[in-house]
């Protein structure tokens, strides 16, 4: 007598049409998962299965979206606020971070109703994170959104020139800035994936600066003509950090509902290299070309010529810029508010 082979019944799994998102039994998740493969040098990407496997593991059922080219984060996340998701976690770093915090922020929707942010250690500069004093081990950061502790974030939105002249509005999260950082981050990609993202960064500014020439702006805050003359870099900073560690903007906090505005005035060459390792130490306000100022708003108009900008360590475009903050925007998963030096209370 032939026997009836048994089928056991297999969860059925859609992919979306850029076959990028899973679902189980047609059913979206609650919580999803934005994962850049091309983040820490390509290490995000390998390690797919693994991210996927330990945040299942913690929260049951997820989705999975996996970016393939630069502006896939901020689509995915507009799509995820339309369609209700709770919480989206990051795997990638502060590029897809600010991707994804533009895209909860293009749609127009209560702020109690956005879904909060929770950020995975796979970027390369981390440096949201410090400010945030959030974990760097996979597992203790799975934790920390597992035990839905939560801080309501400020958020910056910025106009600038794209680098056809074209106005553009974004928003950030960390920073946005202008002159040696901006040029920096044009250079840093092939220095990163050679020395790692600190001494990437390092090597990167240090290649920037032998070449830079300042540029002659008009600086405002809040309205109120500040400065004109010739600048470094100027930094509009809602973290206290930026290029994988660089402590510029030491007296920032992420929920006060300002901007810690950093304006380096013109130096020369030497005078720039000799001060690099101050910048990233935090005692860069010693000097007397640097000083700190907290706002609202910032506005910097080119007299002549013009100045890169990165926005959350992604080079955009080019000056003019204006750079407001938005008070509470983003909810995200992250524990005891850290003091003003990133470390927590």
């Amino acid at each position: 007598m032939s026997r009836v082979p048994v089928v056991v019944p297999r969860p059925r799994f859609r992919w979306s049409v850029a076959k990028r998102v899973r679902y189980r039994g047609g059913v979206p998740s609650k919580t999803l998962v934005i994962l850049n493969p091309a983040s820490a040098a390509g290490s995000t990407g390998r390690r797919r299965r693994e991210v996927l496997h330990k945040v299942e593991s913690v929260f049951g059922w997820v989705d999975l979206e996996v970016t393939l080219a630069p502006g896939d984060a901020l689509r995915i996340a507009r799509q995820a606020v339309e369609r209700g998701v709770d919480r989206i976690l990051v795997a990638g770093g502060d590029g897809t971070t600010s991707e994804i915090v533009s895209g909860i922020l293009s749609v127009s929707s209560p702020v109690a109703s956005r879904p909060a942010l929770g950020l995975l250690p796979f970027g390369s500069g981390w440096d949201l994170a410090r400010s945030l004093g959030l974990p760097r081990q996979f597992d203790e950061a799975l934790d920390v959104i597992a035990r839905n502790r939560r801080r309501r974030i400020d958020a910056g939105r910025v106009e600038y020139r794209d680098s056809t002249g074209r106005p553009r509005t974004h928003f950030f999260v960390n920073e946005a800035s202008a002159g040696l950082s901006g040029a920096t981050v044009q250079r840093v990609g092939v220095f990163a994936k050679r020395f790692g993202p600190r001494l990437g960064f390092v090597a990167g500014a240090i290649a920037t600066i032998a070449t830079h020439q300042p540029v002659d702006v008009a600086v405002e805050i809040d309205g109120d003509r500040l400065y004109e003359g010739p600048v470094s870099m100027i930094v509009a900073a809602n973290g206290c950090y930026f290029g994988a560690g660089m402590r510029v903007a030491p007296n920032a906090r992420v929920d006060d509902g300002l901007l810690e505005i950093v304006v380096i005035r013109g130096l020369p060459v030497p005078r720039l290299l000799a001060n690099l390792p101050r910048l990233y130490l935090g005692r860069h306000g010693r000097h007397s070309a640097v000083s700190f100022h907290a706002a609202r708003s910032l506005q910097v108009l080119p007299k002549e010529g013009s100045a890169p900008i990165d926005l959350d360590g992604e080079a955009v475009g080019g000056l003019p810029l204006r750079a407001d903050v938005i008070p509470g925007a983003i909810e995200i998963f992250a524990p005891v508010a850290p003091t003003s030096s990133g470390a927590p209370e």
